[in-house]
């Protein structure tokens, strides 16, 4: 279904009344950018408002604030706010270090909810003319390779480098899908891929729920490379943020997320890295094509739905999730 996006944002905004109106705006503003980039099939938008534990029901227990920091580095203490909330002020604190000091790392913990889709962080730090680097870890969801139990979040890593023009930017969970990609599934009554998934004995599923309810996915391609990328961002963003790591399931743990800025300047001439980067992308989108396909760059789809959507003023929304939420 269609809506405006000016529409959506005033039906979530209402939802979060235990935050303060400019994190309400946080909040809203990721959520339609989300659902913007997915096209009506999305993944890390609205259905953050739907499932088990909907991020609109958190009450934080105190304000986001550095534990420890220095002019290169922050650890913040999330004071259990929604993970949305707590990544944004990671990147912003991420971008004005490394634009003082040319390379920045923060680390945050104490908070219990996603924070999104890591492209809509390290964009924000490409479009300062730096490197951005994102990886964060939540409650065990996926197994590690050849392993039934859960051992690894869906724990996603994302980058971006600025260009001549749009950033270059990849993200993507290191499960063979997302949680909420689950949550959806179940919510629509749609069964899964077969060979992605584990119920709660270690035998394989098509069953959304029984993923939801102590399962398991495998890591993206059933592959020990995904797995080790799961690894890191479980060492990067649990015991390096001071936090949870590996807590088989137990969702009152701490999830986490650790973000990387580099100023090219450090090392390069500015200009150059971006043109150089600009021509790495025609490169790729020059090389010969399999027949009947096209050459396409991760994200090329993302911009693409939330351009028609800016365009046009609205934004396509899984009519189900929409209904559960809303009413």
């Amino acid at each position: 279904m269609k809506i405006s996006i000016q529409e959506l944002k005033a039906k979530i905004i209402p939802l979060f009344i235990h935050l303060k109106p400019a994190e309400r705006e946080v909040i809203a503003d990721y959520l339609i950018y989300a659902e913007m980039c997915g096209g009506g099939i999305g993944t890390q938008g609205i259905a953050k408002l739907a499932g088990g534990s909907p991020i609109q029901d958190i009450i934080p227990t105190g304000e986001i604030k550095a534990q420890r920091e220095t002019p290169v580095s922050a650890l913040l203490d999330g004071a259990g706010n929604p993970g949305i909330l707590i990544a944004q002020k990671a990147a912003d604190i991420a971008i004005e270090k490394a634009k003082k000091a040319g390379v920045s790392i923060v680390t945050a913990h104490n908070f219990r909810s996603s924070n999104g889709a890591q492209s809509y962080y390290v964009e924000q730090i490409a479009k300062q003319d730096l490197i951005g680097i994102m990886c964060s870890r939540s409650s065990s969801t996926a197994v590690a390779f050849g392993s039934i139990d859960p051992i690894f979040g869906t724990n996603p890593v994302g980058y971006a480098f600025p260009t001549t023009s749009d950033p270059i930017v990849f993200d993507a969970a290191t499960s063979a899908m997302t949680f909420y990609g689950c949550v959806i599934a179940n919510a629509r009554g749609e069964k899964l891929p077969e060979g992605i998934a584990f119920d709660k004995d270690g035998n394989p599923t098509t069953n959304p729920a029984d993923v939801i309810e102590d399962g398991a996915l495998a890591p993206f391609g059933n592959s020990y490379k995904a797995s080790g990328f799961a690894m890191l961002a479980e060492l990067l963003a649990g015991p390096l943020a001071n936090g949870a790591f590996i807590d088989n399931k137990t969702y009152d743990k701490e999830w986490g997320a650790a973000i990387v800025a580099i100023d090219p300047k450090i090392l390069v001439d500015m200009d150059k890295f971006k043109k150089d980067c600009s021509a790495l992308v025609a490169a790729i989108r020059a090389a010969r094509a399999k027949p009947g396909d096209m050459i396409r760059l991760p994200y090329d789809r993302a911009r693409e739905n939330y351009n028609a959507s800016l365009a046009s003023g609205t934004v396509e929304i899984d009519e189900v999730i929409y209904g559960k939420i809303f009413g």
